[in-house]
């Protein structure tokens, strides 16, 4: 029988942030643990003012992985390399996530109940993963996945809880904080050798100006389209050192994570937007669109603040999601308990400002995080609306295949708490390349070489940092 330990410490550092107790143990984690890591390692770290956490985790207990053949989704649960649960369901041919999420909402509730009983697992068990965003259904194979480590741990301001899968490959771990380092800057440079943007400036520009040809004068009527730059370099460089690199000297995001299964490509991000947070019954959404440009500088700065929040492109962009989130969580909130607490504040990260809302409801008592999902993904912020209209413009217009990003990376327990970041301001490392990923709205009034401007600013974590040198 699988065991379940728990140790809980003192955490080594508690003047630094969450975020960067949690990376240096994710590191030590990858020297004591190498085959473990190779087979799953996750670092999901997230910071607000009512919340700090880090969630690190190393190979694989547990897993739901899900296939998509055709029009045959099947679902399962993986105990090590032995299949315990298996469902197969038929698609309708409606909206793909949707319909993907309200089956994992069937499949993860049986799953609660037989990994209590067999398992004796608590419902704070933390589930890791994410879902792909599914540009292309057709091309979409493995739609979600979410792992159970065989060594997690959550570190917290005052504590690190250790939670391990007692066996002879998986020896006891409090020795990944016996001295652990304070400063975790990265030993290396990303030595970028070549450029290539995906679509070039022009090409983009071009087609930015026949999709605003499509778009009617309604303020509903939104798109967003990204696009991708590969950086080829000569680096021996790791996924967390990325992650370094990218979240220095900026101010903080909400969200740093790694994730990366079975030994290939990983994805980084520091994105700054929640998609959602669900405690108990209580559910936080908070919307990022409209941007404008950020500066170091005070007096700059503010001036970009003031435009941001008198241009009438970025409020009608920004007041197209959120009302999009208030109308989908009416389906599966109690209906007065729905509040926006929030609307159009600035979100100032230093190298670009958004508007930002927050919208809070109550659930009903019969959905769980993944009907709650399957209600509010893809919200308008990285899709669009009509949904099922931008996803057909997506797909004329756009170049790239997402994969995660602009997808979801975060966690649930068996309890059935969740938080998932929006996978924007993410990278995918891949062989000797990093694939730097953004996307902006597009409405009628856009302007294409503005949206050029701003999708260069978004990328600015991954591709202008101390440590980029380019050759």
């Amino acid at each position: 029988m699988t065991t379940l330990q728990h140790h809980t410490f003192n955490n080594p550092h508690p003047d630094l942030a969450t975020g960067v107790v949690g990376a240096a143990i994710a590191q030590r984690f990858e020297i004591l643990y190498p085959g473990l890591s190779n087979e799953f390692l996750g670092l999901f770290s997230y910071v607000s003012p009512e919340e700090t956490l880090s969630i690190i985790g190393v190979g694989s207990e547990f897993q739901v992985e899900t296939h998509k053949e055709g029009s045959t989704l099947r679902m399962r649960l993986m105990h090590r390399d032995v299949v315990e649960r298996e469902s197969t369901y038929r698609l309708d041919g409606g909206d793909l996530h949707e319909e993907v999420f309200r089956h994992a909402a069937s499949f993860i509730d049986e799953l609660r109940s037989f990994l209590s009983e067999h398992y004796r697992l608590p419902t704070s068990t933390v589930l890791l993963g994410g879902w792909r965003c599914g540009t292309h259904p057709e091309n979409l194979e493995e739609p979600l996945i979410f792992t159970i480590p065989r060594i997690t741990c959550r570190v917290s301001a005052e504590e690190c809880q250790f939670s391990f899968f007692d066996s002879e490959e998986c020896p006891y771990p409090g020795g990944a904080i016996v001295d652990l380092p304070r400063d975790i800057s990265p030993n290396s440079q990303l030595r970028v050798s070549r450029r290539r943007d995906i679509p070039e400036c022009r090409e983009y520009i071009d087609n930015l100006v026949d999709l605003i040809g499509e778009l009617s004068q309604e303020a509903l009527d939104k798109v967003v389209i990204c696009r991708e730059v590969r950086l080829f370099h000569q680096s021996e460089l790791s996924p967390l050192e990325l992650l370094q690199m990218a979240a220095s000297g900026k101010k903080t995001a909400h969200y740093e994570y790694v994730f990366r299964w079975s030994g290939g490509d990983a994805w980084v991000g520091v994105s700054p937007e929640m998609l959602v947070k669900k405690q108990r019954e209580k559910v936080v959404v908070e919307p990022l669109a409209g941007t404008r440009k950020g500066s170091n500088f005070k007096d700059k700065s503010e001036r970009y603040r003031n435009e941001l929040l008198s241009d009438g492109k970025e409020i009608e962009e920004h007041e197209t999601a959120a009302r999009m989130f208030y109308d989908n969580l009416s389906s599966v909130c109690i209906p007065e308990s729905i509040e926006q607490l929030e609307s159009r504040g600035v979100l100032d990260l230093g190298y670009v400002q958004h508007l930002k809302s927050t919208i809070t409801g109550q659930l009903r008592p019969d959905i769980n995080v993944f009907h709650l999902l399957a209600a509010i993904y893809p919200p308008a912020t990285i899709w669009g609306k009509p949904v099922l209209l931008s996803g057909a413009r997506i797909r004329s217009h756009e170049q790239i295949e997402r994969g995660f990003f602009t997808g979801g990376f975060g966690f649930f327990t068996l309890g059935d708490d969740a938080n998932f970041a929006l996978a924007i301001r993410t990278a995918r490392m891949t062989g000797d390349e990093v694939r730097v990923y953004a996307g902006s709205g597009i409405v009628k009034r856009s302007d294409p070489y503005r949206e050029w401007l701003e999708t260069s600013n978004k990328m600015q974590p991954f591709l202008n940092n101390e440590f980029a040198v380019y050759l």
